[in-house]
């Protein structure tokens, strides 16, 4: 049977915030490169990680093999894992790399080193070191909640052009399409956990898992406020500047109407800056003047008021699932 995937991944928030600042930040503002490199690496690693998916969605795994993505926890600190297969025998946690260029992982001190193509060298924490810390905070995380279970790590380099060499360790590094095997390669037919239990540790897992949202864009690359445009962009045409148009928005450049393409300005804003949203700043940032329009965009969003009348803010939760350390 198809293992079951109790937790989805869904893409990092901060895809989100850089895609708003390439489309609000002026192209020649200094942080722009800066902001289209961590973009081209998150997109890079978010495809790895939903080619591992991929792979693990059509595999016939034996029964009660569980994957939860994108888990945030906390032991002796915060750690993060990619995909958490677990079975009744043991949990495999898998480290996800796609990272371009010759790849080299050093064991002193623990680094990757990555020769680009254009013979530029870079250097990265090792994943082979990521892997053993993660495995033993995972550990230490079962422990505290009594429950002895096998932890096993492997790195997962997303795609077979990927070229890397390593020291000989007992950490496998693997291609998606040889997790499943390994993790066969595990099975014993002895299980220490029964199916009651798997599901309450699931559930602990959830339970347990710690929402990231990263830092405002312009806190994380020095942006000042004052230079991010404003706008409603059209989900055509990416122009910011839409009209408010009855009920809905219309785009003056390619003729799109759209009802809701304030809900990504909106986003934009909370994604972007550290401060929570006024009405005033609301109307400021969608170009409209009606406060009233604006208190009903803002409530049929669903965001958290803080405070009453004049002094009335309001706060947006991002996201209610998965969110990854970056």
């Amino acid at each position: 049977m198809n293992a079951i995937i109790l937790k989805e991944r869904t893409p990092p928030i901060l895809i989100e915030g850089l895609e708003a600042a390439i489309r609000r930040i002026p192209h020649h503002h200094s942080a722009i490169p800066k902001i289209q490199a961590k973009l081209a690496s998150m997109k890079a690693g978010f495809g790895g990680e939903e080619e591992l998916d991929r792979v693990l969605r059509d595999y016939q795994f034996p029964a009660n093999t569980l994957i939860l993505n994108d888990l945030s926890l906390s032991s002796r600190t915060f750690f993060q894992i990619d995909s958490l297969l677990l079975t009744p025998e043991f949990a495999v946690i898998c480290e996800v790399k796609n990272i371009a260029g010759e790849l080299s992982v050093k064991e002193n001190p623990p680094q990757l080193l990555r020769i680009a193509d254009d013979g530029k060298i870079s250097g990265f924490i090792s994943p082979l070191a990521q892997v053993e810390n993660t495995c033993s905070l995972f550990k230490d995380w079962l422990l505290c909640r009594d429950i002895d279970i096998p932890v096993y790590g492997c790195v997962v380099l997303a795609y077979a052009k990927q070229r890397i060499t390593a020291p000989t360790t007992k950490i496998p590094i693997l291609f998606p399409r040889l997790v499943p095997n390994y993790v066969r390669s595990l099975l014993t037919g002895k299980s220490i956990l029964s199916n009651e239990d798997l599901l309450q540790l699931t559930k602990s897992l959830m339970d347990g898992h710690k929402e990231y949202v990263p830092d405002s864009i312009c806190s994380m690359f020095t942006i000042s406020p004052d230079t991010v445009y404003s706008g409603v962009a059209c989900p055509t045409c990416e122009r910011l500047g839409m009209r408010k148009h009855g009920r809905g928005w219309y785009c003056t450049a390619c003729k799109t109407r759209s009802n809701d393409a304030h809900i990504q300005a909106i986003r934009d804003w909370f994604i972007l800056f550290d401060e929570p949203l006024t009405n005033t700043s609301c109307r400021s940032f969608l170009g409209i003047k009606n406060p009233r329009t604006t208190l009903n965009l803002i409530t049929s969003m669903g965001l958290t008021p803080i405070g009453n009348n004049r002094g009335r803010t309001y706060t947006l939760q991002l996201r209610k699932q998965s969110m990854k350390h970056t």
